[in-house]
């Protein structure tokens, strides 16, 4: 077999080409879809930050002044969780 000329393998490699763009620009659509409610999260998120800093300093503030008062709401929020945990194993199952 012969090589094709190199003006036929232009042709071919621009046609492959188009067809990888195409395929790119509907898995871009695709991708943009699947990620909307990620990247609205995202936006509240880094919205949120300040006030994440503020709150986190007010805390640290607190916790230094009344640091029985920090160990027995976190005592409080673990067993919370571990409850809210333990029914989501419960009910998740049936």
């Amino acid at each position: 077999m012969s090589k094709p000329s190199p003006v036929i393998e232009k042709a071919r490699l621009l046609r492959k080409i188009e067809r990888e763009r195409a395929d790119l620009a509907v898995a871009k659509e695709e991708w943009l879809i699947a990620t909307t409610k990620l990247d609205q999260v995202w936006v509240k998120v880094v919205d949120a930050r300040k006030y994440l800093v503020v709150a986190s300093s007010a805390l640290a503030i607190y916790s230094i002044r009344h640091p029985s008062r920090l160990i027995r709401w976190s005592k409080r929020a673990f067993s919370l969780w571990g409850t809210v945990r333990l029914f989501q194993k419960t009910f998740s199952k049936n």
